[in-house]
């Protein structure tokens, strides 16, 4: 019922809920943390901005953080973004009718279970590792560049005099 880019969302936005009361995690830290990559991450973390589940900051030291200024985040709010609502009432003859009311309960109940339990709350108890902060490294191999040599110039009429008497 719950697909597994809605689980993978979920997972990526309790990473930014575990670690973003400071300072903003960005992408790369989630992707080595979760093993997925930078894209499907942006693409996710896009759908969650778009929905008001977190901020993004960009430049140095950016990333993403919860957005919990109005209310707080229930998992709910990250099930609904990537779950299509799939109802069979709409083309189900009579016969079926019993088993489409059997699954909006369920659908019912399976709502009010991700709505009772709160985005902050599973981060504090998801068993991860303390943030370290990772590095972007370049794949450019990149030569030091050489000293600089002091240029000493003629740079007047006088010290041209002086160095020609010299």
């Amino acid at each position: 019922m719950i697909s597994k880019k809605t689980i993978k969302a979920i997972e990526i936005a309790t990473v930014v809920a575990r670690y973003s009361p400071g300072q903003p995690v960005p992408a790369h830290e989630i992707s080595a943390l979760l093993g997925l990559s930078i894209s499907y991450i942006e693409v996710t973390l896009s759908e969650l901005k778009n929905h008001a589940i977190v901020r993004a900051y960009k430049g140095p030291g950016g990333g993403y953080q919860l957005d919990e200024k109005n209310r707080p985040v229930t998992l709910w709010d990250i099930v609904k973004i990537f779950e299509m609502p799939e109802s069979s009432t709409k083309n189900s003859s009579p016969e079926a009718m019993p088993l489409a009311i059997m699954e909006t309960e369920m659908r019912l109940r399976v709502q009010s279970f991700f709505e009772s339990r709160s985005l902050t709350e599973l981060a504090r108890q998801a068993n991860l590792p303390d943030r370290q902060k990772t590095e972007i490294r370049s794949i450019f191999k990149l030569k030091p560049l050489p000293q600089r040599v002091p240029i000493r110039m003629v740079n007047s009429v006088f010290d041209w005099k002086m160095s020609a008497l010299a």
